[in-house]
């Protein structure tokens, strides 16, 4: 996750780095190198690029970008759209048949391609390369009409909010979109659903030893980009003795049974703290319905798979950890339209730029249709 920040009494506490002004910026002194394209940015102050960054304030108008594969992307638009858990006035959890997102616009910037196999094929500056542009064109106002328009001939308007929806972007190009954002003074928080529920996590546990387990796509949970993760975030909490199991979710039903038996038969024992589900498509009502049939003692099943789940157990989802976040930054900024109106889902496609030299990418309406 880009920007840090703290939840407490069921709200979101943003740092003062959204609030402290532009000249006391982080000195530009890197913990580690980051890219060749932010460097030719920071570089180049008066580029098109740097002047856009620049002291970059998120403002009412602007619309909410969500990064990421086409099919993640839409499912999340889908739910924040619908979404109406907060009443719009005082914003206290009961809906009000008003959508909490009206007025907003929502942008899914999607991709077709596999993050895993630009990693595989280019390496991972390529993949940290393909991150930061995918950021610099949900904060640009540049469409292209085709991906043979050279000259970008339509617009859209900046964001105000960026979520990385994929774990890999994240991962592997978080540290230099935070380098780039923090160095220009650009106030724009880029978030990434799975590190909103670690940090989460980690918090409402408080315990140096908290067992994590993941529900997430198979491809996904093969990859081991979520232990990576893992490993980095508890390093970076000081979480000596935390672990994390993952699972692959390749059916509907029987879920929960499904991974206890799995973490089981792997010779894990020790009782999960929390699961973290991301999985847009996957019902936490539903998982929380399967676990009260496992621990219930009414339920041979408690006598083994409700052994594996402690006392404080609790479900964190990506959806629930990314709408809160959004709703609450909106919220605290005064940065919704305030437009009443239903919330609105914009659909643009990521392509490589026509010439091949040309290392970037154009951002082109998702209704374009080769000819």
């Amino acid at each position: 996750m880009i920007v840090p920040f703290v939840r407490r009494a069921g709200r979101w506490l943003l740092p003062l780095l959204l609030m402290i002004p532009a000249a006391c910026e982080r000195p530009e002194v890197e913990t580690r190198p980051t890219i060749p394209l932010v460097r030719e940015i920071l570089a180049a102050k008066t580029s098109p690029r740097a002047q856009m960054l620049h002291a970059l304030e998120p403002r009412p108008l602007f619309d909410i970008a969500l990064v990421g594969p086409e099919s993640a992307c839409e499912r999340l638009a889908e739910q924040l759209v619908f979404r109406d858990s907060q009443d719009n006035v005082d914003a206290h959890f009961d809906g009000d048949g008003l959508p909490d997102f009206a007025g907003e616009t929502f942008v899914c910037l999607e991709d077709t391609v596999s993050y895993a196999a630009i990693l595989a094929r280019d390496g991972e500056e390529a993949l940290r390369t393909q991150t930061v542009l995918r950021v610099l064109a949900a904060l640009d106002t540049l469409v292209h009409i085709s991906p043979y328009d050279l000259e970008g001939l339509s617009t859209k308007q900046r964001s105000k909010l960026v979520v990385l929806v994929d774990p890999y972007l994240a991962e592997y190009g978080g540290f230099d979109v935070d380098t780039l954002l923090r160095s220009t003074g650009c106030h724009v928080p880029v978030v990434n659903p799975f590190e909103l529920m670690l940090d989460q996590a980690f918090q409402e546990t408080g315990r140096n030893d908290i067992t994590v387990g993941v529900l997430c796509n198979p491809e996904y949970a093969a990859s081991g980009i979520y232990e990576q993760i893992f490993a980095r975030k508890a390093a970076e909490a000081g979480l000596t003795g935390a672990s994390c199991v993952v699972g692959g979710v390749e059916r509907r039903d029987s879920v929960l049974f499904t991974f206890l038996h799995d973490y089981r038969e792997s010779g894990h024992e020790k009782p999960l703290d929390v699961i973290l589900v991301d999985l847009f498509s996957l019902q936490q009502d539903e998982l929380k319905m399967e676990l009260a049939e496992i621990v219930s003692v009414m339920n041979e099943s408690s006598m083994t798979y409700g052994r594996l789940i402690s006392r404080e157990f609790f479900f964190l989802n990506s959806y629930e950890q990314t709408s809160g976040f959004c709703y609450d930054f909106l919220r605290r900024y005064n940065l919704f339209t305030h437009n009443i109106a239903y919330p609105q889902v914009s659909v643009f496609r990521t392509v490589e730029h026509p010439d091949a030299e040309n290392a970037s990418i154009f951002v082109i309406p998702g209704s374009y249709v080769q000819n």
